[in-house]
């Protein structure tokens, strides 16, 4: 599989079929093998996307491609389109109840920041001032 295939966008996946098929330590199959039975018994696929079974969440694109080599019928690219769509409805919910500026919240900003610094919660866009 090519390195280009390896990558989820913008960084570097764990290579589990690598460390299944042709381990440099011992402990790379191991968990390789282990991540294999969970798959086993921990997810279910629906519509060709694999879920954990603990949470719902949409396997991860490095443990999805490893899905497909061990022979489960999962489609990544209906995955990928699942882990965004879910990712999108959790900062949405996110955005909406993200707390309103408190003493407690600005006094923490300020002894991590200083005095003065404009701070930026990534997640909600919303902006303070130490």
């Amino acid at each position: 599989m090519p390195d280009a295939d390896r990558t989820d966008r913008g960084g570097t996946m764990t290579d589990y079929i690598a460390q299944y098929e042709n381990p440099r330590f011992r402990f790379e199959r191991e968990e390789s093998e282990r991540l294999a039975a969970s798959l086993a018994d921990g997810a279910c696929i629906e519509d060709g996307v694999m879920r954990w079974e603990s949470n719902n969440n949409v396997v991860p694109e490095d443990v999805a491609r490893f899905a497909a080599y061990l022979g489960h019928p999962i489609d990544l690219d209906a995955s990928r389109a699942a882990r965004d769509a879910d990712l999108k409805v959790l900062l949405e919910a996110y955005r909406r109840a993200a707390p309103h500026d408190s003493a407690e919240a600005r006094f923490e900003r300020r002894a991590a920041f200083g005095p003065g610094v404009e701070v930026v919660d990534v997640l909600s866009g919303r902006r303070y001032r130490t």
